[in-house]
């Protein structure tokens, strides 16, 4: 079995690291990057996720992109900027506010809009999904820009000539005094009609974002912390700077907001497919080239440096402890491989907010869009004392037929339970893209594909553990353990 296992491993890192020798965009070890992927939000059945983005640079500030996306079909429920100060931290909790999701925060870095204490936005969800669909998800977060006090030299690769005074503006206006930073309106938001385009005041981003996220169930006693996945650069990458701005048109420096290789590889905002409307706001995303040469590069990198053909982990669903485990399978360059449909027309959604999943490409072109759902291999599934199913008939999607020959992941936010039955997750209590794989043991080691019949899907996680000890106090209590994902 062992021997097995490890040839499973090996052909598993040979796939995932296929095509990405030269890539300029890897996976920071260190946990610190220019880009950093948090895998997983909830305000699901009691939960509140605590958020923590972290400026580990001691010299230069950061102009940061920080959005929210739905764990159906990723689409953005809440965004803004943070401009974090030297050695600066920002926190935030997400709650349950009516039936949506709520940011709360009483952090005294400066951000755009001024206040971020609202509900998460459902303009973009489709009407069967606007009452959960902000309840879970990932967030992205993108260092636009650096922020310095004053330079010598080119301010960003747009612009000819270096303009100190803006930047020790914009350094002075975020920079903290005495634990509270002056946030200057007049330096962040301007007096015209449009707000400051601040390109001009940044320089290049560098790396130094940290983040991480805990789940946690005040109720249940349990939490889950889990660390972003951070992405680096290694290559030079302009100022990604894009106003927080509800417009269209206007004097944003890079570029002109349009839909083209060098803003978004996101074709629901092309005209021809989805005909969403694109806002300034919307840029940059994951796809936006850093350092690239244009959308489909970017994607390719990402696709090269995420992709997994499949990952292990452990499980415990063991009923004398209460034990249940889900699998948490993101995949946040999901969204940019959809094709789409304009529904409503215009004429019922002037707006332009709304399109429908057609289905995908790339290696998602299996994709079912009726379910959003992708099948992927069978699991391979070992007890505790190396004894693995041999009769795949055992192993089950709940509430499927015994003998069911089907595995797929459902969502942006695929979210795997074992041997939870008809609930379909146990410890994190998910409910938009959770489904149950049943198996034959009770605890083990478990291999799941991450492979569609298009090749190995771009894919972080981490694995939830949650048991429970009868003996302490009068009712018992929860443990939340975390797993890192192994490949």
């Amino acid at each position: 079995m062992k021997k097995k296992l490890l040839a499973v491993g090996v052909a598993a890192t040979l796939g995932a690291l296929s095509g990405v020798s030269n890539a300029a965009i890897t996976v920071a070890q260190n946990g610190v990057g220019h880009i950093n992927v948090l895998p997983y939000y909830s305000v699901q059945n009691g939960n509140t996720t605590l958020i923590s983005i972290a400026n580990t640079d001691e010299q230069h500030g950061k102009a940061v992109k920080v959005r929210f996306r739905g764990a159906q079909f990723s689409d953005d429920v809440f965004d803004f900027q943070v401009f974090l100060s030297p050695a600066d931290v920002w926190t935030a909790a997400v709650t349950l506010d009516g039936t949506v999701a709520r940011l709360a925060t009483s952090d005294k870095s400066c951000t755009l809009p001024t206040s971020v204490n609202q509900q998460f936005v459902t303009a973009r969800l489709l009407d069967a999904n606007k009452a959960q669909g902000t309840r879970e998800g990932y967030v992205e977060i993108i260092n636009m820009g650096d922020i310095i006090k004053g330079a010598a030299g080119t301010a960003n690769n747009r612009t000819a000539a270096a303009s100190t005074g803006v930047q020790t503006a914009l350094f002075d206006a975020t920079k903290h005094v005495n634990g509270v930073a002056p946030c200057s309106s007049t330096t962040l938001i301007g007096t015209g009609v449009e707000p400051n385009d601040l390109s001009d005041s940044l320089t290049a981003p560098t790396s130094g974002l940290t983040s991480f996220a805990t789940i946690i169930n005040v109720a249940n006693s349990k939490a889950f912390t889990i660390p972003g996945t951070a992405l680096v650069q290694s290559v030079a990458v302009p100022v990604r700077y894009a106003r927080q701005a509800n417009l269209t048109t206007g004097t944003v420096s890079f570029p002109l907001i349009a839909f083209d290789a060098a803003t978004t590889a996101d074709s629901v905002f092309n005209t021809a497919t989805g005909n969403v409307r694109m806002y300034e706001f919307d840029l940059p995303d994951l796809s936006t080239p850093y350092g690239t040469a244009n959308v489909t590069a970017q994607l390719a990198e990402l696709q090269g440096i995420l992709a997994k053909a499949s990952v292990v982990t452990e499980y415990a669903t063991d009923d004398s402890i209460l034990a249940s485990t889900d699998v948490v399978l993101s995949q946040p360059t999901r969204r940019y491989y959809y094709t789409w449909s304009n529904v409503p027309n215009d004429t019922a959604d002037p707006l332009r907010t709304l399109a429908t999943v057609l289905g995908a490409t790339g290696p998602y072109a299996s994709l079912v869009a009726g379910t959003n759902s992708v099948v992927v291999g069978a699991p391979t599934v070992y007890d505790r004392e190396e004894r693995t199913v041999v009769d795949q008939s055992s192993i089950v999607i709940s509430p499927n037929p015994q003998g069911s020959a089907t595995w797929t992941l459902i969502g942006e936010v695929s979210v795997v339970s074992i041997n939870n039955g008809s609930t379909p997750s146990g410890a994190l209590a998910a409910n938009i893209t959770a489904q149950d794989y049943t198996f034959a043991y009770n605890d083990g080691l478990v291999r799941l594909s991450t492979t569609s019949a298009n090749g190995p899907l771009p894919v972080i996680g981490f694995t939830a553990v949650n048991v429970f000890n009868a003996g302490v106090g009068a009712s018992g209590t929860n443990y939340g353990q975390v797993l890192p994902l192994k490949w």
